[in-house]
């Protein structure tokens, strides 16, 4: 069989009938990959996962499509990976704020979720910390609205019975105080029950109310006993009849903590202690402040003990004349009795009281009254009376001493020895012999200071020390306190052991990255490129040569190509190949694969043949070799 091809013609004839017959069994060979042949499509069976991935269109598009893969599938883990665990923002928020506090942080990206087992609001545990400042500045959460006194403006029906309505105000009242007791900084949440009684006109009839309280701190906060003594007062207070003795305070694990405050004595104690422990950390700090800047504050430890008198005495002074000025007249009264004469004479009777006539005065030459008979004599004094009255100074005093004097204090310093003592070093001395010889260096006995020196310095540096302790904690011999400071070595401070690098939780993140990097790289190199290096063309330059280099081979060169390549020997390899660069054709290969019929595959192998006959007939012939 021999076949003739012209290029001015677009048909090909043949010698003998089998020119149908030979196109048709040539068909298939020219393109073996073609997954939909014509005895398939005749038995209607339809093309398994390699002969579509055997498709031209397929093979273009199949290593984006891995690739696009690939990438979705290490931007999701990622995604997962960077996510991390998820932690409660507050647990045991109520609906109202658990609503608000998500619309905030899914306002502010947080990335929140609701739980689906416990339903509480969770955020990335990287952001829990900025989850709960932000939430603070919104000032959630806001705690239930709900209930309390607010619960009594709801409303009842005529049936609603008079106990029902008395529990659904103690109710009201409990809420209440649960609230106000939550308002305190230390108590996270809080929980009152109300024992009442039905109030009745008879005293005997009335019974005292209890309370008792249950009371959940926040992590790591204390209740001190303060904060006890104010919510049992809190809670009798607003309870009618309710005695703050009857007042129970217990908190999350059980422990009464009413009970410390209910022993005689004992809460003045715990003001006592602490009092005293201000006291001593006062003088604690004045001694870290004073010698701190002169040994290093990690060169010293100083302790204080004070010992101090709690007894409140009260004295009532009265004293007299404390000036020993004597007694003072306050008031003097004198009561004196006289007689004024001579005494009565004559017979007694009525003439006898008469009084005389009025007598005539004589006188004598000199004009001078003439003295009657004992008219010259003296009074005679009969009794005298003298009443004098005294005051003595007298002072009362009432001193009430002072609770809390210190009697004693107690001072102990601990200094680093090598602190106080900065070791000297003498340079070697270099003297030379007296022939002449060779220098000869004369080296101290020691480097260092000896014994006895060493001890005279940190001796005078110690006492030193303990001038200025005595002086910052008001030294007072008479009352017996005590200043103590040595001089010892200090063992060097050891670093605290260090986070372990799988603990820190910017290590891991790290590595995770690293390691999904990685991984995804070990993909690329290992899986896509080989894949996609299988399914893309390879370059157009590449292909050039490879077709060259084949055609030169097997002798598969046309007439015309010859001649073109003996028409230029004087040109380059680059010119010789884009002679023989093949024009673009117009008849693509996806063209003859969607070919239907019998007839538009033979109608494009002709319109193929007109456009390059010369390679058409090349083909032609490598099949026909093959064939033999």
């Amino acid at each position: 069989m021999a076949i003739a091809v012209n290029p001015t013609d677009t048909n090909i004839t043949s010698t003998e009938n089998e020119a149908p017959q030979t196109e048709a069994q040539a068909l298939p060979q020219a393109n073996p990959a073609n997954p939909v042949g014509a005895e398939s499509l005749g038995r209607g069976a339809l093309p398994g996962l390699p002969e579509i991935l055997q498709q031209p269109a397929v093979r273009k598009v199949f290593p984006i499509i891995i690739v696009v893969l690939t990438v979705a599938v290490f931007a999701i883990s990622y995604l997962w990976m960077d996510s991390g665990s998820y932690r409660s923002v507050y647990p045991g928020m109520t609906e109202t704020d658990r609503q608000a506090a998500f619309e905030a942080l899914t306002s502010a990206d947080f990335n929140a979720k609701i739980d689906t087992a416990t339903g509480d609001l969770k955020v990335p545990t990287k952001k829990y910390h900025q989850a709960r400042i932000f939430l603070a500045s919104r000032g959630l959460p806001q705690g239930s609205t709900g209930g309390g006194i607010n619960s009594l403006n709801d409303e009842t029906s005529m049936t609603t019975s008079q106990f029902m309505e008395q529990v659904k105000y103690v109710s009201a009242m409990e809420q209440e105080l649960a609230r106000s007791i939550s308002q305190i900084a230390s108590i996270k949440s809080a929980r009152v029950h109300l024992a009442t009684t039905k109030e009745s006109a008879f005293v005997r009839n009335r019974t005292p109310a209890k309370a008792s309280v249950v009371v959940t701190p926040h992590s790591g906060r204390v209740v001190s006993s303060s904060q006890v003594e104010a919510i049992v007062h809190m809670v009798s207070s607003s309870v009618p009849h309710l005695d703050a003795d009857s007042v129970v305070v217990v908190d999350q694990r059980g422990n009464l903590l009413t009970d410390a405050n209910r022993v005689p004595g004992m809460q003045m104690s715990n003001v006592q202690i602490e009092h005293k422990r201000v006291l001593e950390e006062t003088y604690r700090s004045r001694i870290d402040a004073l010698l701190g800047p002169i040994v290093g504050e990690s060169n010293l430890r100083a302790e204080v003990d004070v010992t101090m008198d709690f007894t409140q005495v009260e004295t009532t002074f009265e004293e007299y004349d404390t000036n020993n000025t004597g007694p003072k007249a306050r008031s003097e009264s004198l009561t004196v009795n006289r007689d004024s004469g001579m005494e009565a004479k004559g017979v007694p009777g009525a003439m006898t009281n008469t009084a005389p006539p009025a007598a005539e005065v004589e006188v004598d030459g000199q004009n001078e009254p003439i003295k009657l008979p004992n008219q010259g004599e003296e009074l005679n004094v009969r009794s005298s009376k003298t009443t004098r009255n005294y005051e003595i100074d007298r002072s009362v005093r009432h001193v009430k001493n002072q609770v809390g004097t210190v009697e004693k204090i107690s001072v102990a310093v601990v200094v680093n020895e090598d602190l106080l003592i900065k070791e000297e070093i003498t340079e070697p001395v270099s003297s030379a012999s007296d022939d002449g010889g060779s220098d000869i260096e004369n080296e101290s006995p020691s480097n260092q200071l000896n014994k006895q020196e060493r001890e005279a310095r940190l001796a005078l540096e110690v006492e030193r020390l303990t001038t200025l302790v005595k002086g910052v904690v008001g030294f007072d011999e008479k009352r017996g306190d005590l200043v103590t400071v040595i001089a010892t070595k200090f063992e060097p401070i050891r670093e605290e052991d260090a986070l372990k690098w799988y603990e820190n939780q910017l290590v891991m993140d790290s590595i995770k990255s690293l390691a999904l990097v990685l991984a995804f790289i070990a993909v690329v190199l290992a899986i896509i490129r080989p894949i996609v290096k299988s399914y893309l063309p390879a370059l157009e330059g590449d292909d050039e040569d490879d077709d060259l280099k084949t055609k030169f081979k097997d002798g598969e060169l046309s007439d015309e190509e010859l001649e073109l390549i003996e028409l230029g020997d004087e040109e380059s390899l680059e010119d010789i190949k884009a002679k023989l660069k093949p024009k673009k054709s117009t008849i693509s290969a996806d063209m003859l694969d969607t070919a239907n019929t019998y007839d538009d595959k033979v109608a494009l192998v002709r319109l193929l043949v007109a456009e390059d006959a010369g390679r058409v007939a090349n083909v032609l012939k490598k099949m026909i070799r093959s064939a033999a």
